[in-house]
């Protein structure tokens, strides 16, 4: 037991004794240089592109297309028509506008002269003509609208129509029913028939019964004859009766082209009672004499029926869509022969010669970038960055995800990137130059108040209190604390003491 004790008693000394030497042990480190190199905080935000132009264009006015010119994905300069509607209409109101212009000059060209002989016969000429010209356009009208209401009539057509063609169905339906029993009633006869034959011939039955047969047979041949027949012409029926009901119910359902004669009937009325009641005012004016406010009442006629024709001359050019700039026909809504009604979208037009990135960022990067700002922009199609311009900074933050839009314009003059397709905007929240920096590994205590750094000095560990500014990913800037080209320890600082000696292995 003593010797057990001595025993530990000397482990115990041999311990003491060795720890101020394994104190004095140098410990491995890797170092690397810190250097003057430029250093930047960027945040990586992914937005979508669009286009730098993007319209629907709208039909100013309705009607027929007569001719679509376009197609999805098409280029199209800037004024090339797109679309044409059909305007015979409007060309009809613009040559009926345009002679009531000439006649309401003619008109106060006479009044403002005076009349001579000849000039009243043309006067009472015209009175007459444009009475029996209402008379006519008012027994057109009526005509016209009671082709219109004949519409009802149409509709009970249609009904009958389809009452025909159910029962015709009906009626083949039937018709096939009998044919098949016809059908099975016709073999049974024909193998009785046959059965009855042999036996007659063998004389097992008597002649009468043989001919029972035979009449059986026959009857129902002639049955099944019959009823094929039947199916026949009630299929045919059937095909009439479709062919009818299709008919009568493309008539009613495209009341289009009555209509559009109706409404022209109508204008047509109107403008005869506007031909009558000038041809008849300068009737007057003629007998009577010209007087002063009649001239005036003229000289307001006139610039009534220019106005009237500018109006419809406008409406023609609103047939015509054309581009209001150069750009890709993105979407068509409309085929050649459909009616457009006004104010419906058309085509969408976009311009993506140039694009915006739009991206949402919070306050805190909004605040650090300005209107004109150059920033990289990298769609998900490009190996690179190119440069963009920042053109659109929202001035209120979105409600919902308390973000700020922000647009950054770049260049597709090659229309290589497409509208929709995404983009990571790199913006720059902080930028230093000619900074001393250093790998963000060699810091210790980096996020708290009093980060310090050890370098190697002749052997042995320095301990550097230090300042810092720009932190990214791997590296941070030194304000203050360290100059450029000292060995830094990067690897091996844990628990590592000031002036305790390393061995660099790098």
């Amino acid at each position: 037991m003593k010797n057990r004790y001595k025993v530990i008693c000397l482990l115990i000394i041999l311990l003491f004794v060795s720890l101020p030497v394994l104190a004095q042990e140098s410990k491995v480190v890797e170092t690397a240089k810190s250097v003057t190199d430029d250093i930047s905080l960027d945040e990586l935000i992914t937005g979508t592109l669009t286009p730098i132009q993007d319209v629907n264009i709208p039909a100013q006015i309705g009607g027929v297309a007569d001719l679509v010119n376009i197609e999805i994905g098409e280029q199209v300069e800037k004024g090339a028509e797109l679309i044409k509607i059909n305007d015979e209409t409007l060309m009809i109101q613009k040559n009926q506008a345009e002679a009531a212009l000439d006649s309401a000059r003619a008109n106060y060209e006479e009044l403002k002269n005076g009349v001579t002989e000849e000039e009243m016969k043309r006067i009472q000429a015209n009175y007459e003509n444009a009475k029996a010209s209402l008379e006519s356009a008012e027994t057109n009208l009526e005509l016209m609208q009671e082709l219109y209401n004949e519409r009802r009539t149409l509709e009970q057509q249609l009904v009958n129509a389809e009452q025909q063609l159910n029962s015709s169905r009906q009626q083949l339906q039937t018709s096939k029913q009998n044919l098949n029993q016809a059908e099975v009633n016709y073999n049974q006869a024909k193998r009785e028939y046959e059965r009855s034959k042999k036996l007659y011939e063998d004389n097992v039955i008597s002649e009468r019964e043989y001919e029972n047969a035979k009449n059986s047979y026959e009857n129902a041949e002639s049955s099944y004859k019959n009823a094929q027949i039947s199916v026949e012409r009630a299929e045919s029926s059937v095909a009439a009766a479709e062919k009818n009901y299709q008919l009568t119910k493309a008539t009613y359902n495209n009341p289009t082209q009555l209509k559009q004669q109706l409404e022209n009937a109508r204008s047509q009325v109107n403008s005869a009672r506007t031909n009558l009641k000038v041809a008849e005012s300068n009737l007057e004016e003629a007998k009577s004499g010209p007087r002063e406010e009649r001239v005036r009442a003229s000289f307001a006629a006139v610039k009534q029926a220019e106005a009237r024709l500018d109006e419809i001359k406008n409406q023609i050019t609103k047939t015509q869509i054309t581009a209001p700039f150069s750009g890709l026909i993105n979407r068509v809504n409309f085929d050649e022969g459909e009616m457009i009604p006004t104010g419906q979208t058309v085509l969408n037009l976009i311009n993506i010669d140039q694009l915006y990135a739009e991206i949402d960022v919070t306050a805190a990067t909004a605040s650090t970038i300005s209107k004109g700002d150059t920033v990289e922009v990298r769609a998900e199609t490009m190996q690179h960055y190119i440069k963009g311009e920042v053109t659109n900074i929202a001035p209120a933050a979105d409600q919902a995800s308390k973000t700020f839009l922000v647009k950054v314009k770049i260049s597709n003059l090659e229309h290589r990137l497409r509208a929709g397709m995404f983009a990571d905007v790199k913006i720059t929240k902080g930028k230093s130059g000619s900074a001393v920096v250093v790998p963000i590994e060699s810091i210790v205590n980096l996020n708290s108040d009093n980060p310090y750094i050890f370098v190697v000095e002749d052997g042995k560990a320095v301990r550097k209190d230090l300042k810092i500014g720009i932190k990214t990913n791997s590296r941070v800037e030194v304000l203050a604390g360290l100059n450029a080209g000292e060995n830094v320890v990067i690897r091996g600082q844990s628990n590592l003491e000031a002036g305790q000696e390393v061995e660099v292995r790098n």
